[in-house]
């Protein structure tokens, strides 16, 4: 049965938020994990940063394996290597196999998190499908924030493998859900050479102009708003005098609410044919004043919780705002992966260039300079396209 326009973006959302939550279960655990695994600080890191590795290295090849196979087929493929790497994370009695297991969890996010936005392209067209891609677009501040708090039941102890096997149950559950979602249309024999035209076309597409500005604009946003999550408790807590655990709480609750709302109403506007341009514009000068507010050493912490909602609404708006004129800039629908693995790539690598650079800063200006410039780069990259006459 097909589903809903509504029901599509919903499951979707759901399998990339709880892809991304794997990192925000294990964080809270850092320590545990070192004792328990007998590493040290320094490779447990690395085992994090295993997750995002497949998606910087692999995320436009694997764009374009997704075209020859089908977005419903890699969605629920990359479900269960998340699966498996979730039971082998519990199972893991050394740090090497806990590194395996984060890596097929990470190629499990690079899969779904490619193959999502090729499916909102494919299944939906017109306002239901600005309004899911707006949506869709805010899952990793949300997913990471969604382990975060699914964690808190099990805090003491060994509890991160009930913590592990919680998001397992409910990866299985999204990635059987994901079954009914709609099957692409069978192209014609003639149009079969389209996806090996993918493959040799990987050097091209990162020639394609708007292709690529489009994933600056995203991923530019997205490294702001990781290097933020990571530094903003700890920075919260010392800035203004107040409990890590109120701090940490603050920014997780955050997180979801505004960048949720961000998506919503940026899908809303630019469903009534507000100029994406304009409105990418303007969120990001407000996201320019937010981080500003959030860092300055004379803000109050209710200020600068203030602030932080504020720039997470205007990062939700940006990312939805952008991520909506994929299928705009996209010449060839065939090749639609192709064009999400590239923004997708983009992002990670912005991602994982972002720890390295804030946790090396030691001062709120640094913070805000890397924020500001950030921004004024995104802000020159987003294109400027025109709807698709019908």
């Amino acid at each position: 049965m097909r589903l809903q326009s509504w029901g599509i973006t919903a499951l979707l959302y759901a399998l990339t938020t709880l892809s991304m939550a794997t990192v925000g279960v294990l964080v809270p655990f850092m320590a545990h994990l070192s004792f328990i695994l007998h590493a040290s600080p320094a490779q447990i890191g690395i085992a994090i940063a295993c997750f995002s590795l497949p998606s910087a290295i692999l995320a436009t090849v694997g764009g374009a394996v997704i075209d020859a196979v089908g977005v419903r087929r890699a969605i629920v493929v990359s479900g269960l290597y998340a699966m498996c790497g979730d039971a082998l994370a519990c199972a893991a009695p050394s740090i090497a196999p806990f590194d395996l297991a984060l890596l097929l969890c990470g190629v499990a996010f690079a899969g779904i998190s490619v193959a999502a936005p090729a499916m909102i392209v494919e299944a939906m067209a017109g306002a239901p499908q600005i309004r899911a891609m707006s949506f869709w677009s805010t899952y990793a501040p949300t997913g990471y924030a969604m382990g975060l708090l699914m964690t808190v039941p099990f805090l003491a102890g060994d509890g991160w493998k009930a913590a592990m096997l919680v998001h397992g149950v409910l990866m299985a559950i999204g990635t059987a859900s994901a079954m009914a979602l709609p099957s692409p249309v069978r192209r014609p024999a003639a149009a079969a050479p389209r996806a090996r035209l993918s493959l040799r076309g990987l050097g091209a597409i990162f020639r394609d102009g708007p292709t690529l500005r489009l994933g600056i604009a995203v991923a530019l946003p997205n490294g702001i708003s990781y290097g933020t999550s990571l530094v903003a408790p700890t920075y919260l807590a010392r800035a203004h005098d107040v409990g890590l655990a109120a701090s940490s709480t603050t920014v997780a609750l955050a997180k979801i609410f505004a960048m949720i709302v961000g998506g919503v109403v940026t899908g809303q506007l630019l469903a009534r044919q507000i100029n994406p341009r304009r409105l990418f514009l303007a969120l990001a000068g407000l996201g320019c004043i937010a981080q500003v507010l959030l860092y300055a050493p004379a803000s109050s912490f209710a200020v600068a919780a203030g602030a932080l909602i504020v720039w997470l609404f205007a990062f939700g708006g940006m990312a939805g705002g952008a991520m909506a004129q994929l299928p705009l800039v996209v010449r060839d629908r065939a090749h639609t992966g192709l064009a999400s693995g590239l923004i997708g790539q983009l992002i990670s690598v912005a991602s994982f260039c972002a720890p390295p650079l804030y946790f090396g800063l030691t001062n709120w200006v640094g913070y805000c300079a890397v924020a500001l410039v950030g921004l004024l780069v995104s802000a020159w990259a987003i294109p400027a396209v025109a709807p698709r006459k019908a």
